[in-house]
């Protein structure tokens, strides 16, 4: 499902910029504790659901992706998409197709970088701490999240679910202006795993007749 591939990258490419503005000091603690948390890993582990919503279309699809990221070098898969980066080089294989697409690293508007995702509330974004929520059946923390350039965003609102024992999201939601909204559930979260430099990267050998498309 390439739909639901590019739609993933995009949504989390948007949240990735911004100024920092005064915040609602409830969230802001909690947010510190998590950021500081994070920061401590080595690497992280997860595998996630993916859900596009988009209402206008009446279309909801729901993929299962994993990550690992380990500095600023990560491999993400996503259905038919496999996306490896040595924070150097970026190469987008697609499975379907035996294509796959290289590029710099931080080049291109789907120049997506986990690390930073899981820090994306420290600049560009008014916090609001929203009150304690269930998800799967644990207490967590909602906090809401606005953008502070709201004209130039396509969305309006992310909500965070942050697990109150564990500090940790389990749960994000971006809401679009236009009806069309995004969850990622996060299933399962390891952390501080060791990872060789080659699981970062492209290897054209294990993939026999892959076509290469260098955008370098």
């Amino acid at each position: 499902m390439k739909i639901i591939r590019t739609a993933a990258i995009a949504a989390l490419t948007a949240l990735t910029a911004g100024t920092l503005v005064a915040q609602d000091p409830q969230a802001k603690a909690i947010l510190d504790e998590l950021s500081n948390k994070t920061r401590k890993y080595t690497s992280i582990t997860s595998d996630f659901d993916f859900t596009l919503q988009d209402k206008l279309a009446e279309i909801e699809q729901t993929q299962s992706g994993t990550l690992k990221m380990q500095g600023r070098k990560y491999t993400i898969r996503l259905g038919d998409n496999t996306i490896f980066s040595d924070g150097e080089t970026r190469w987008t294989y697609n499975e379907d197709m035996n294509e796959v697409y290289i590029d710099h690293a931080e080049s291109g508007e789907d120049a997506l970088n986990p690390s930073d995702i899981y820090t994306i509330w420290e600049t560009g974004f008014k916090h609001y701490y929203d009150g304690e929520v269930q998800v799967e059946g644990a207490p967590h923390h909602l906090i809401k999240l606005n953008p502070t350039d709201p004209e130039g965003k396509a969305y309006h609102t992310v909500k965070l679910y942050i697990h109150k024992k564990e500090m940790q999201v389990s749960k994000m939601e971006i809401l679009g202006k236009q009806g069309d909204d995004y969850t990622y559930l996060v299933n399962t979260f390891a952390t501080d795993k060791e990872y060789p430099s080659s699981a970062f990267s492209f290897d054209k050998a294990k993939y026999p007749g892959v076509e290469e498309i260098d955008n370098r």
